[in-house]
């Protein structure tokens, strides 16, 4: 009975225009979308997002997959996040970074120092594993470097998406 009932779990998913990979990410602790980037039985996950509660952890994903790294960050205190080693560029390619507000400040009401996320897109270029390493500093000479870190390594499967 067992079996049946995850097939009927991932039949009603596959229906709702969600797949299994976006269900188990998302239980292992990864934010997805209805379009992320692992292979399954049943489709490829194109995009992957991940928040710093992936920090030290795995990922795998398809070539040709965008994983998009969401990290909190506070731009009113100077800080933000930048790459602590240089990727390797013939297995990612930056697609993206960006600094989203928080929306209080986005509908132009007063929030000194409210804090945001960092977005920052990579497409996984061919299969193998490369790590994304990166640090909360101020950038400026002298200013504090890496007060937080975050590591993420991503393992491109063989197989690209078309």
């Amino acid at each position: 009975m067992k079996g049946k009932t995850a097939l009927l779990v991932i039949t009603l998913l596959a229906s709702m225009g969600l797949t299994a990979c976006s269900a188990a990410a998302e239980a292992n602790g990864a934010e997805t979308t209805d379009d992320t980037t692992e292979q399954t039985d049943i489709g490829v996950v194109r995009e992957v997002f991940v928040n710093g509660s992936r920090d030290g952890h795995l990922i795998e994903v398809v070539a040709g997959a965008l994983v998009t790294v969401r990290l909190e960050s506070n731009a009113t205190t100077g800080f933000r996040w930048e790459l602590a080693e240089p990727i390797d560029e013939g297995m990612l390619a930056l697609i993206e970074s960006k600094y989203t507000p928080p929306e209080e400040v986005e509908k132009n009401e007063q929030t000194v120092g409210a804090g945001g996320v960092e977005e920052w897109t990579f497409e996984t270029l061919k299969p193998g594993d490369t790590t994304i390493s990166m640090a909360y500093s101020r950038p400026w000479e002298g200013g504090e470097k890496g007060v937080r870190t975050f590591t993420l390594t991503v393992r491109s499967l063989s197989g690209r998406i078309p």
